[in-house]
């Protein structure tokens, strides 16, 4: 049996599993029960209308169907990426550097207007600098928002969604500071935070930032592959090129690419989705990949449950409490029920009173068994 390396990661997991309803809406009842509107209210308003704010400012709409019938499990495990340790950090100034060098020889291939836009692109903040703020007085400005964010950092852009119709604000905004260290300390300062009476929210910006690339040839390297995209577009910071399991020499012809920010990204993304670009023959699909799923770490922080799975076909909730108890309180045992009068699924969730409990289930010396 194994146990999820990371309570946060159980989010993830309950969004995509039948489970007992009754077990997992306690919140959203509560809610339910005030008459301001909710962080989800904003948010889901948010997806709504971010479509058409990128319109005005020259981007096109996202194609949401095709992003839902391209997603993978992959997607969600395909999530690593190279950090370096301390002692490392030599090696790393020194990566840096000839990335720099590529980078200037790169550009000298261009003329010199795909150069200027490149560099434009490139001097707009990164991902991660864009925050949202909801719960706002209908009455707030924009100079009120700025005022209210520039002594966190360097703002360069306060954008107050308004009702087009009615030239009346719709409660929340986008802030988007000069770097990513900005954006996060604003997210903490304004945690329920007064502000004209009114108690706001802050959390990251959903902007996208990563494409989905379909039909790329099963011999090509991520090397190859990378020259391909930085052609069409500047600001390429990770490529996952997902290899095929039963040949690590080849790839499962499709992979995720993380740009610098969602200009970036934008900007590549039309330029590869023209019919003249190919690769080896290969017309390949390109469009937006999902926001990795990655709570905040105020959501995290407040996580107590754990995801376990390799149960055994007849395991008891009575069995699991017995096994996991000696952390701490388990106030909770859920074990998802198969479909059509199938045995239950081999995985289940385990509820602490305490995440220092939760936490300590998942140290990596603990080991767990059932018959």
């Amino acid at each position: 049996m194994a146990v999820g390396d990371h309570p946060s990661h159980v989010v993830g997991i309950e969004e995509h599993v039948d489970l007992d309803e009754d077990n997992y809406i306690e919140e959203e009842e509560e809610e339910e029960m005030s008459d301001e509107p909710s962080e989800e209210d904003d948010r889901m308003e948010e997806r709504k209308t971010r479509d058409e704010d990128y319109n005005e400012h020259g981007k096109e709409e996202e194609d949401d169907e095709e992003e839902d019938n391209l997603k993978s499990d992959d997607e969600q495990h395909a999530n690593g990426k190279a950090a370096f340790s301390e002692d490392e950090g030599g090696a790393h100034n020194g990566v840096e550097s000839i990335e720099e060098d590529e980078d200037k020889a790169n550009l000298s291939k261009f003329d010199d207007e795909e150069r200027k836009k490149r560099a434009e692109l490139l001097a707009l903040p990164p991902h991660g600098s864009e925050v949202f703020i909801g719960g706002l007085p209908r009455d707030v400005t924009e100079d009120d928002l700025r005022n209210l964010c520039e002594p966190i950092g360097e703002v360069n852009e306060v954008r107050l969604m308004k009702d087009k119709d009615t030239g009346e604000n719709k409660g929340y905004a986008f802030i988007t500071y000069k770097t990513k260290e900005f954006g996060q300390d604003a997210i903490e300062e304004f945690r329920n935070k007064e502000f004209k009476g009114r108690t706001i929210r802050c959390s990251l910006s959903q902007a996208k930032h990563r494409l989905f690339m379909g039909n790329i040839p099963k011999s090509w390297s991520e090397q190859e592959l990378r020259r391909a995209i930085e052609e069409n577009g500047p600001g390429v910071e990770n490529i996952e090129l997902l290899k095929d399991p039963q040949n690590s020499s080849r790839n499962r012809g499709f992979a995720f690419i993380e740009f610098y920010n969602n200009a970036c990204a934008d900007y590549a993304r039309q330029n590869m989705s023209t019919p003249k670009f190919k690769l080896d023959g290969n017309t390949p699909t390109v469009s937006w990949a999902d926001p990795k799923s990655s709570p905040d770490p105020a959501a995290a922080a407040q996580v107590k449950a754990l995801y376990v799975k390799n149960l055994p076909e007849n395991t008891t909730t009575e069995q699991l409490k017995e096994l996991f108890r000696r952390h701490g309180e388990v106030t909770k045992i859920v074990l998802p029920p198969g479909k059509g009068g199938q045995n239950k699924k081999e995985f289940g969730f385990i509820h602490y009173a305490e995440r220092s409990s939760a936490l300590k289930a998942i140290k990596g010396t603990e080991k767990y068994e059932i018959d």
